[in-house]
């Protein structure tokens, strides 16, 4: 059986007095194919409304995605994909795209499968999120097997 590292990235955007701040995190490898337990994602907003939502739906959607990596590895080849989307309020996730990537391979399809389902069990904002991102907000993660 084909052995391959897979690990997934995440990225956030916050603003910080007034400049835009990237944080990416890398989850560990696995070569083993053991499950991967993603870990909080780490950002400025980490201690807000929006960076609990964030980390829930994180987890959630590293959840599904880790699931998905284990069903169907032999299937997969190397690659990386960037997925965004946008969460509205109610905890829905739309406009899931395939923002980097071949939106034909199977880590694409994956990819975004996953980030659609995490929005099932994310629930709706709180009532201080919808208070601050009354639109909702866009955001994507980037996948990687490699």
């Amino acid at each position: 059986m084909l052995k391959q590292k897979f690990s997934t990235y995440i990225c956030v955007i916050g603003l910080m007095f007034g400049q835009v701040i990237l944080a990416e995190e890398k989850i560990p490898n696995s070569t083993d194919m053991g499950l991967i337990k993603p870990e909080a994602a780490q950002s400025a907003q980490m201690g807000t409304e929006l960076g609990k939502f964030q980390h829930k739906l994180y987890l959630l959607i590293g959840s599904k995605w880790n699931l998905k990596v284990q069903q169907t590895m032999e299937k997969i080849g190397e690659g990386r994909v960037v997925i965004k989307f946008h969460v509205n309020p109610d905890g829905k996730i739309t406009d899931i795209n395939i923002a980097e990537g071949n939106p034909e391979e199977k880590l694409a399809i994956i990819s975004k499968e996953a980030v659609g389902e995490g929005s099932l069990a994310c629930g709706q904002f709180s009532d201080a999120l919808k208070k601050e991102k009354p639109n909702g907000f866009d955001w994507q993660l980037p996948f990687r097997i490699y």
